[in-house]
């Protein structure tokens, strides 16, 4: 057992080991306690610059005594180790830890939000894009005083372009609510652009009393005024509390991630950071272990990252069996549907809204028509015929070659979709154009006309080279606007009904999740859109209530009775009143189950084996009511695996039960070939609140078994 391995490491001291200095500082009034603590926690560095503090709540933290408080004062002050059975005792002395690490750090690693940046590791370009090795590390202090340190190998993505580049060539680009970071301080900051100053950096600014060239100056840091002169542009932007602050616009960029990169550039970028298993814990542990050495407070044992020295226990899951057409069942997608089709035949009916720059011309236009009748022609082997509509065909030499590309594209949009009604659209493209079109055609077609979309970047290797498994993923796309369900789990799980949950959060809006209900063999039995602008990102009581109503109504429609047993699995922290949701299940007299599945929990976890770390799909390791489950094991070019971590927080189900059934529901992902680490609880939830965020799914849709996000 001690050959598995855990990106996490438990220090040798305890929390009754540290003894620190607790000071109270007053509170005003309820809604200032956080901003209140961390502005004289701020103004305390800047006074004891050789001492650590931390704040949380209505503490202030430090491992020496604190001499200098300049103005401010505290009400009570204490010399001892930590109450761990308090939680926010426990949190403050978790901050402490980590801002003690970061003034060691000072000189070799530069701070961004929570990430030590590599200094000794060249920066990466692809590009417009800056890409920067980074190394995340979180404490955390359990109740009984263990001291445990995660950490994580990851990168830090940024434009190379300064706002000032942005506005000397298109400042429209510049919208109110964009993320920006000042990243050329030690510490990188994070910021709201609000909109452009109307005053320059040579003219005085209301809220500096001054001009940005004379604060500058005053501050002694002339390198930020580079190339600034009297009539340089300033822009404002607000700060995490909400102050309004001047800036010169040479000294912000863009904020940019992984998920946010133009659809060209990953697979460059993937080539550059894509570390096997091997090569990324290699790295990972060498990095983690040099930072963790420079704080002075907690000493490890590098065995302590083995899993059972973390207190967890190990276990393996096998793949689950799906069952496909005339009963046929394997553990392999491909197998099954070659063997025997889906599980639900069907007839289906398609339109195909070709790209007018692929139909005028006639070699291109042959190709997509070799295309099509191959698609019919497979899908009928499946046992989905595809019935296409004729009328299309009437747009042909109406539309401009250049159609997918206009400006006003959701204008002309409007005057057609009356052609596609009553069927599955798909659209066919080139992949350029496709990539410009695509989420107009989804506002106008999906979010405004309730029409299902299915996009194909066509190339003539769809023809030429015939490669089946590209056939099955865009038939499985097809299949899953229509609502034909391929597969299911050959045995049932252990909960009866599945409800994933999301908020959505975009541009400050808050939208909440999506119904995904499933059935306890795998069956998609309802998607919606619970059309509810939320306060922040807590599911409201009255959303709730309406979630389980129409979840259980939908499972009795499919199943004939009212679920035994309901499993919650929420997309990140919960925040709901599971007191409400507990007392409104016991009136249909069904026990639930609330699950947190974390995607980015910030954790590694590998094999050593002859001399190599390697990854294993299935292996979970659990301590108590939490989870971390590597549901994949990708090839090497890759990537490593990412976990998921589960925390039930509730007690019915057993934790191995709670895994076992997310593991399970990470092979029902009907829209693809491929397997994916998330549940489709999770996984469907987040991407049909992003979309409806995003005005890409109607409202009130009456396609409730299809799934149009995909």
């Amino acid at each position: 057992m001690n050959h598995y391995y855990f990106s996490e490491c438990k220090a040798n001291e305890k929390a009754s080991d540290i003894p620190i200095h607790l000071y109270t500082v007053p509170l005003s009034n309820l809604h200032e306690k956080y901003s209140y603590a961390h502005s004289i926690a701020y103004e305390l560095r800047k006074l004891n610059s050789y001492i650590t503090v931390a704040a949380h709540g209505q503490y202030i933290a430090s491992f020496e005594e604190i001499c200098h408080w300049g103005d401010d004062r505290y009400i009570q002050h204490e010399h001892r180790t930590i109450q761990c059975s308090l939680p926010m005792e426990r949190t403050i002395l978790e901050k402490l830890l980590k801002k003690e690490l970061e003034n060691r750090c000072k000189s070799s690693y530069k701070m961004d939000n929570d990430l030590f940046r590599l200094a000794n590791e060249q920066s990466m370009h692809v590009g417009e894009i800056s890409i920067h090795p980074a190394i995340y590390i979180s404490f955390s202090v359990e109740e009984n005083g263990d001291i445990f340190v995660g950490f994580d190998y990851q990168h830090r993505f940024e434009y190379r372009k300064t706002l000032q580049d942005v506005i000397n060539n298109d400042p429209s680009l510049l919208k109110e609510g964009m993320e920006v970071v000042d990243p050329f301080n030690r510490r990188a900051y994070y910021y709201t652009f609000v909109g452009m100053a109307d005053y320059t950096a040579g003219q005085k600014s209301p809220f500096l009393q001054q001009s940005v060239i004379d604060y500058y100056l005053e501050k002694n840091e002339l390198w930020k005024l580079k190339g600034v002169h009297e009539k340089t542009p300033v822009v404002h932007v607000k700060n995490r509390d909400g102050h309004l602050l001047p800036y010169l616009p040479h000294l912000l960029k863009l904020t940019c991630s992984y998920e946010q990169l133009p659809p060209s550039i990953p697979k460059k970028v993937n080539r550059l950071i894509k570390l096997s298993p091997h090569e990324k814990m290699f790295k990972l542990y060498t990095e983690a272990f040099c930072l963790l050495s420079q704080q002075q407070v907690l000493t490890f044992q590098k065995e302590n990252v083995r899993a059972v020295n973390l207190g967890y226990d190990v276990n393996e899951l096998d793949s689950p069996i799906m069952e496909f057409g005339q009963g046929y069942k394997t553990n392999e997608i491909y197998r099954g549907l070659k063997q025997s089709g889906v599980y639900e035949p069907s007839n289906v009916a398609v339109s195909y809204f070709v790209d007018p720059q692929l139909n005028y011309d006639p070699q291109k236009r042959k190709e997509v028509g070799c295309f099509v009748k191959k698609l019919e022609s497979m899908s009928e082997a499946l046992g989905v015929k595809l019935n296409v509509s004729d009328q299309p065909r009437q747009l042909y030499g109406q539309l401009p070659k250049d159609f997918f590309k206009q400006d006003n594209l959701s204008y002309h949009l409007k005057s057609i979709t009356d052609q596609f009604r009553g069927t599955v659209v798909v659209v066919i493209g080139t992949e350029e154009n496709i990539d410009r079109a695509y989420v107009t055609i989804k506002k106008e077609f999906g979010g405004k006309e309730d029409l299902m979309t299915q996009f194909v970047g066509f190339t003539s290797s769809l023809v030429t080279e015939n490669n089946i498994f590209h056939y099955y993923n865009i038939l499985l796309g097809i299949y899953a606007k229509a609502g034909v369900q391929p597969w299911i789990l050959a045995s049932p799980m252990h909960s009866d009904c599945f409800i994933g949950l999301d908020v959505s959060h975009e541009y400050g809006k808050h939208a909440s999740g999506i119904i995904q209900v499933i059935g306890r063999d795998g069956k998609i039995i309802k998607q919606k859109s619970v059309a509810t602008a939320e306060a922040g990102e807590t599911i409201a009581n009255s959303t709730m209530e309406e979630i389980v109503n129409e979840s259980i109504y939908s499972y009795e429609q499919i199943y004939g009775a009212k679920p035994r047993h309901i499993t919650f699995h929420r997309d990140g922290i919960c925040r709901e009143d599971l007191d409400f949701l507990q007392a409104y299940l016991r009136s249909f007299q069904i026990p639930f189950d609330f699950v947190e599945i974390i995607k980015k929990p910030r954790r590694r976890m590998a094999i050593y084996s002859n001399k190599k770390w390697v990854t294993k799909q299935g292996i979970y390791y659990s301590k108590g009511n939490t989870a971390y489950l590597c549901a994949t094991d990708p090839k090497e070019f890759v990537g490593m695996a990412q976990l998921v971590k589960i925390v039930q927080k509730t007690n019915g189900l057993s934790i191995h039960e709670i895994v076992s059934d997310v593991y399970k529901l990470s092979f029902m992902h009907i829209h693809s070939m491929l397997k994916t680490r998330l549940p489709i609880t999770i996984h469907y939830a987040d991407l049909s609140s992003t979309f409806h965020n995003r005005g890409l799914i109607h409202p009130r849709s009456q396609h409730e078994r299809a799934l149009p996000f995909v």
